[in-house]
């Protein structure tokens, strides 16, 4: 039992966290000018149709009106403004040199005008007529927004044409792999990186991605930031957080970097969502609710009350606080006391407990000693390796993020293909097989993306992947406002009177 145990924490601990690595903070110049506030703002309101005041932006068809999110700029002018025809519809050049061109434009129907200022530019987007009073097609809506969003959006466009993202040219895509470089993680981050560049070699000898061949660079989780301007990297790759969640987050959001496939026990999940963090597996937050919400199907646990109890630090305040968010939102009723007797007297049929192994064995051993037999809920990646009594047989349930299961035949025969060809260490087995879900993830994406990439494209290629089966992990699901692709936990009941190898209740959703 010990062994089976130890064994499927080893495999399925797949999200890894560490000590805090202070990051750096300091300002650094970069190779490329930013853009100022208003551009930012900008740049939104053309991209996605959404403004970030919060105004609304509505676009009109005719008579029919729809937001501006479903209309945006970009998705008939381009990701940088450049054009496009299709369906036999040209959507004209907006940035704004070929805009205030002073000899005019002659269009595709015959209608010609001169250059615009921001005048007339105004009155093109809200009336629809261009510097001589023509209509525009039909099929270019007219816009109801506000003068500051207005003012914003022609501030991004004049940058438009030269707001181009870092680290891509026509051969090749730089990325960036953050680890940290020294401590108790600092092992299992280079067997994360000996796996990514073997793929990444692997899939440039293969050609790279329309023609494109990746360019991995690797940094130190600890000064990310002047890592991402010095060396230009267009996105983030697997790596290891080591503590640093909100840093990188911070960074992310500033510098418009994705992040796919971090790996942590703390996804930095916001509301509103931050756009450019993409996380695989689920943290303990994410762990925990699913383990309320499979209690709360349970008919044993119907019309009783649970307790919550927690150990002080960062991964047991983080999984108590969202079990007992879940908890009251689904309307179970909680106890708040944490005696044991006390715990008895109330009634409580449940326990969620996140603390640590020795923790949770010794609050085993005071239940059993004051006979007291309620079910029990744990995290595996908290509990510890073996359970000192037999006493709640049948009583234990444990949530883990991933399970050997989820491992295809088809995906460990990909990853040990790789392992003979580039013959890298096998070690730290959860870690690199993390990086390689990573590594599956952003090539699905890139591939979505298409050759037209930017890290626009790509953000909207990676919220399109559904039920996406690396082979390695549980099936990963983004979207719009979803960022922790696998959402859930495999919940196990531990059969500690036989020993066995724990019986697997199923995948259960945090949401």
């Amino acid at each position: 039992m010990k062994n089976s145990l130890r064994n499927l924490c080893v495999l399925c601990a797949f999200v890894v966290i560490g000590l805090s690595i202070p990051m750096t903070t300091k300002a650094q110049s970069t190779q490329r000018e930013l853009l100022t506030a208003s551009e930012r703002r900008g740049k939104e309101i053309y991209l996605r149709g959404t403004s970030p005041s919060g105004n609304a932006i509505t676009g009109w068809m005719g008579e029919l009106s729809v937001p501006a999110s479903n209309l945006n700029c970009s998705g008939c002018h381009g990701m940088r403004g450049e054009g496009k025809t299709e369906s036999g519809i040209t959507a004209g050049n907006l940035t704004w040199p070929n805009l205030t061109k002073p000899y005019g434009h002659t269009h595709p129907t015959g209608r010609n005008h001169g250059p615009f200022n921001e005048s007339s530019f105004i009155r093109a987007v809200v009336n629809g007529v261009d510097t001589n009073g023509n209509n525009l097609l039909v099929a270019m809506p007219r816009y109801k927004i506000s003068a500051t969003d207005m003012a914003d959006l022609i501030a991004y466009l004049k940058r438009i044409d030269f707001d181009l993202d870092p680290g891509l040219t026509d051969s090749n895509i730089r990325i960036g792999l953050v680890l940290p470089s020294e401590g108790a993680l600092a092992d299992a981050g280079a067997a994360m990186k000996d796996v990514l560049s073997a793929y990444f070699d692997d899939l440039n000898n293969r050609g790279g991605i329309f023609s494109r061949k990746i360019d991995l660079r690797i940094g130190n989780v600890g000064a990310a930031q002047n890592f991402a301007r010095d060396d230009q990297v267009f996105a983030f790759v697997g790596g290891l957080s080591a503590g640093a969640d909100t840093q990188l987050a911070t960074l992310a959001r500033n510098e418009e970097i994705p992040f796919i496939g971090p790996s942590t026990l703390l996804p930095h999940v916001e509301t509103p969502v931050n756009r450019y963090l993409f996380y695989l597996l689920p943290g303990v937050e994410e762990q925990a609710i699913s383990l309320v919400n499979f209690a709360a199907a349970q008919p044993e646990l119907q019309n009783g009350s649970i307790a919550i109890i927690h150990s002080g630090n960062t991964l047991g305040v983080t999984a108590a606080s969202a079990a007992q968010r879940q908890a009251k939102k689904i309307g179970l009723k909680q106890v708040d006391t944490t005696g044991i007797n006390d715990l008895k007297n109330s009634g409580a049929k449940a326990v969620f407990f996140f603390g640590t192994g020795k923790e949770q064995s010794d609050f085993l051993r005071e239940a059993e000693a004051a006979n007291w037999r309620p079910y029990f809920f744990f995290l595996g990646v908290l509990t510890g390796k073996e359970f000192p009594t037999s006493a709640f047989n049948d009583k234990i349930y444990v949530a883990f993020p991933t399970l050997p299961s989820d491992i295809t035949n088809e995906g460990m025969s990909e990853f040990r293909a790789l392992h003979e060809k580039y013959k890298f260490a096998p070690r730290h087995t959860a870690s690199q097989l993390a990086a390689f879900a990573a590594a599956k993830v952003f090539v699905a994406a890139l591939t979505r993306a298409g050759k037209d990439l930017s890290r626009e494209s790509l953000i909207t290629a990676l919220e399109s992947l559904y039920d996406y089966d690396t082979g390695i992990s549980p099936r990963i699901t983004f979207g719009p406002n979803k960022r922790v692709g696998a959402a859930g936990a495999h919940i196990l009941n531990i059969d500690l009177a036989e020993k066995q190898f724990p019986t697997a209740k199923g995948w259960i959703t945090a949401y």
